[in-house]
């Protein structure tokens, strides 16, 4: 049997930094897809222009002014208050830790501060994204014994197998130069 979490994330380790950065902007891309229906259009929006910009700036090697643009107004429309407490709007915070996979040091030397902690990987992303798509699935599934849990499952599993199916149709033959994305 195949194991899609494990083929993932080999595929994933053999991939250049620069890839990374891209397949995880579109993996966050195909989680906002999925749930659309439930993403105010204006954070839509936002995380869309975000994201065409992180792949952007990933092209280019640097971060760019419609990168450093699109970051604060993802930031000004979903910041939502709940309680006490400060939240991001569905969908925003995937998009932003997809730029951070993508541009982090890029946004780093652009805004000239260290970010704490480690570098978060396309991997790391891919897996939160393959959980939030089980729990999403199984909050949609009506509650009867074991059927949340086996929508969850199934639902991380396709998650997987899509990411793996675009990782595979979206690389470059060995030895192709200039389309890598």
């Amino acid at each position: 049997m195949i194991v899609l979490p494990q083929l993932l994330n080999e595929l994933l380790d053999r991939v250049t930094e620069k890839r990374a950065g891209h397949l995880a902007l579109d993996f966050a891309r195909h989680a906002l897809d999925i749930r659309q229906g439930e993403i105010d259009e204006e954070v839509m929006a936002a995380c869309r222009e975000c994201l065409v910009a992180g792949h952007e700036a990933i092209q280019l090697g640097e971060a760019t002014p419609r990168l450093l643009q699109a970051q604060e107004s993802l930031y000004a429309v979903a910041e939502r208050w709940e309680g006490n407490r400060n939240r991001l709007a569905t969908g925003a915070g995937l998009t932003m830790q997809a730029v951070r996979v993508g541009c982090q040091r890029m946004l780093e030397e652009a805004r000239e501060h260290v970010m704490r902690g480690s570098l978060l990987t396309c991997q790391d992303l891919a897996r939160e994204i393959q959980s939030g798509i089980g729990a999403w699935c199984a909050e949609q599934t009506p509650d009867k014994g074991d059927d949340r849990r086996h929508a969850a499952r199934r639902a991380r599993w396709e998650e997987a197998r899509w990411q793996v199916r675009h990782i595979i149709e979206t690389e470059p033959a060995p030895g192709e130069t200039g389309t890598e994305r």
